[in-house]
């Protein structure tokens, strides 16, 4: 749970922080220059750690992180330069330590899970779904109580007490996973130079999820503009903590029956598929009143927590040997790329044309996912 909390901190506290002595234009841009520093690097970053020792690339990023986030600190307190914020915020996210891929690869290796073991549905294979299932409960519980704490510390005690807690979280996780992590195997220091991409079975599923991830992000940034549109605001909290509840007690109730999320057969097209069925549920809710959308939303977050866990772990078992940290470090980035597409196209979309045209559009999104990853429960050669 300690390496789920910073990030789910980060942004509003970054955003909080800068938006007191500055304005809200330059404490935007510096949260954009946090997350795209940290997709931009990711993957570079789980290369480094698949490829040497995990110990050395986690405590050096922690170096490098700590010593940015404190000259941030001190240049936003000190009235320092917009330009010299945003160069700093994005080298924060670049040198963020990856300890949430990196809790993902551990989870892998603890299991001993394999291709192999996916294709024959082995106790280790099921193991490994229920613990995936666990870590993105544990993911969306943070995204939930992250920004609450983040927001409280921020503005009852000090816009920089935040900061202190990410490091310390931040810190303490890196420690923990230098003392599990081991040597890589031989095979992480060879292999294709695009490691990852050169495989069709990965590249469809990254592919899927970042249009997966495009889906999700647009019903939590549509749904706050319905809720505005038809005069209940009140609502707007409500729609996403229930939405992300839905997703957590899924996550936990499927966790438990670990063969429904095993990468055997297409799991993940039968899961988009439901969660197309449940944003047209959602839409057509729109239709019928914001009460109704309410009590909607759990259902149709009931498998978006299913359905990170069952990416991660088909990711991890197409992975080429000795490259699972970086494969979840190219998810992580395709998230974040999804996220800001899903963002702004719908966004766009619901200003233009309203709250309810952009959600139809949802499902369609759902549906390209659930076809692009058909054939991905093949292993990479």
């Amino acid at each position: 749970m300690a390496s789920k909390l910073p990030p789910s901190m980060a942004g509003l506290s970054l955003l909080l922080l800068v938006g007191r002595d500055h304005s809200y234009g330059t404490a935007g841009l510096a949260v954009s220059g946090l997350a795209i520093g940290q997709g931009a690097t990711a993957p570079l970053r789980g290369r480094l750690i698949d490829r040497h020792s995990p110990g050395p690339v986690l405590l050096g990023c922690l170096a490098v992180h700590l010593t940015a986030t404190l000259v941030l600190v001190l240049v936003v307190r000190g009235g320092g330069s917009a330009s010299a914020i945003l160069t700093l915020a994005s080298a924060m996210g670049a040198s963020a330590p990856p300890v949430t891929v990196m809790m993902r690869s551990v989870w892998h290796r603890s299991t001993g899970s394999s291709a192999d073991d996916a294709v024959d549905g082995s106790t280790d294979t099921r193991m490994l779904a229920t613990a995936m299932a666990l870590d993105s409960s544990m993911m969306a519980t943070a995204l939930i109580t992250g920004p609450v704490l983040a927001s409280w510390l921020s503005l009852s005690v000090s816009p920089v007490v935040p900061f202190a807690v990410v490091a310390l979280l931040t810190t303490a996780t890196v420690g923990l996973l230098v003392n599990s992590a081991g040597p890589p195997p031989r095979s992480a220091r060879s292999g294709h130079r695009l490691g990852p991409l050169a495989s069709p079975p990965l590249r469809s599923l990254l592919a899927a999820d970042a249009l997966f991830v495009m889906a999700v992000t647009a019903v939590d940034v549509v749904l706050p503009i319905y809720a505005r549109e038809y005069h209940a605001a009140g609502f707007t909290g409500l729609y996403l903590g229930v939405l992300s509840v839905g997703s957590v007690l899924g996550s936990l109730a499927l966790g438990a029956v670990p063969n429904l999320l095993s990468p055997r057969g297409r799991k993940i097209s039968v899961l988009l598929c439901v969660f197309a069925v449940g944003t047209g549920a959602l839409t057509w809710a729109t239709e019928v009143s914001p009460l109704a959308v309410l009590l909607v939303c759990p259902l149709a977050g009931l498998v978006i927590g299913c359905t990170f866990a069952t990416l991660r772990t088909t990711g991890g078992g197409l992975a080429p040997e000795g490259r699972v940290t970086e494969t979840m470090s190219w998810l992580s980035s395709l998230d974040m790329a999804g996220g800001a597409i899903g963002a702004a196209v719908f966004a766009h979309i619901a200003a233009e044309q309203g709250s309810r045209t952009a959600l139809l559009w949802v499902p369609a999104v759902v549906l390209v996912a659930a076809v692009v990853s058909w054939n991905t429960r093949a292993r990479t050669p």
